[in-house]
């Protein structure tokens, strides 16, 4: 029969990294509870609410114990290989982002919906480049799926180096055309997951001093909110401010932290909204390749710059939405959405 007595030199004989596992449970019981908690009536709500702060309080408690009193920190260990993680990989600046980082990381770690589309790519990738290709079909919309992903990742001796945020859509029409459904599934995909991925891995980017944060983000968070685009412009702006912040709060650490502010690339993206006919009518001079927008990426990982606006033209139009007045400013991007974005 286990006493209290064991059961407590049991949980002080766990390995740092055990018990970071452990740690890790609570948490993902404690958002569990949380999930399956609107399901139910209000007064097992209750309960059920009362369960997920006593796990995320004792995940707390165990957590500052454990990165407090360790000699080691707990995530660390030696044998652990480092990886490159690029999500929404399957396509597009994901996809070409993807074959970038294949040349000089020793694993790559592709994640995106379409398990075909990923395979492919670490089909071709595999006989052009030396680092191994690790596909992960994962919805990042659900609720568990970053636990998932870096336990697939922990599972197999690996830690996160550099960190590409890439994931997400675009919608179209006004705001309230859209449901909530849809606006919810913006939010999660491109601010908490982006958010929750970044502060997972960058404790242990600190430990080591070393590792790359690139969040994509774009021209639209840097100019006037355009209509029909609400809620894009916006998260694209959370991911600009985000950057900076954890490049203000790691310099000299030896992170890299940088928010990728492209303008209009050739990709599959405006099919996908539905607008891409219209969007032939912009003259080409506003437009970039994905393999021109890989190479100013490249470039601008070895300088030091935190917001980067790849294109003369691009950052004349960033600048001018800085500098113009907010009215002027508003009255060229509504004029310029309505022409090239807006339904006919």
């Amino acid at each position: 029969m286990t006493t209290a007595r064991d059961a407590s030199w049991s949980l002080d004989a766990l390995t740092p990294g055990d018990r970071r596992r452990v740690v890790d449970a609570l948490r993902y019981v404690g958002r569990d509870l949380h999930h399956r908690s609107f399901s139910v009536s209000s007064d097992r709500r209750e309960l059920l609410w009362q369960e997920m702060d006593a796990c995320l309080q004792l995940a707390e408690r165990l957590s500052v114990t454990v990165d407090s009193g360790a000699a080691v920190a707990p995530l660390s260990d030696s044998t652990f290989r480092p990886c490159t993680v690029i999500t929404g990989a399957s396509s597009g600046i994901g996809a070409a982002l993807a074959r970038s980082f294949a040349q000089h990381s020793e694993v790559l770690v592709l994640v995106a919906r379409r398990q075909d589309r990923l395979d492919e790519l670490a089909a071709e990738l595999a006989q052009s480049a030396a680092a191994r290709v690790v596909a992960v079909a994962l919805d990042l919309n659900q609720p568990q799926a970053v636990d998932q992903l870096l336990g697939r990742l922990a599972a197999n001796g690996l830690w996160v180096e550099t960190l590409v945020n890439n994931a997400g859509f675009g919608l179209r029409g006004s705001f309230e055309a859209s449901s909530w459904m849809q606006l919810e599934s913006m939010l999660r995909l491109m601010v908490e997951v982006p958010t929750e991925l970044t502060r997972l891995v960058l404790p242990e980017m600190q430990r080591r001093q070393q590792g790359t944060i690139l969040n994509i983000a774009s021209l639209a968070g840097l100019i006037p909110g355009l209509p029909g685009s609400t809620l894009y412009s916006a998260v694209k702006a959370y991911l600009i401010r985000l950057s900076q912040s954890l490049a203000a709060e790691n310099s000299g650490s030896g992170i890299r932290v940088m928010a990728l502010c492209p303008g209009y690339v050739h990709t599959e993206f405006h099919a996908v909204l539905g607008v891409e006919q219209r969007m032939q009518r912009l003259p080409g001079v506003f437009w970039m390749s994905v393999d021109q927008l890989v190479r100013w990426t490249e470039r601008a990982l070895q300088g030091r710059q935190v917001v980067v606006v790849p294109g003369r033209l691009n950052r004349l139009i960033a600048a001018l939405a800085h500098y113009l007045p907010l009215p002027w400013a508003n009255t060229l991007s509504a004029a310029f959405s309505r022409r090239f974005r807006s339904r006919p």
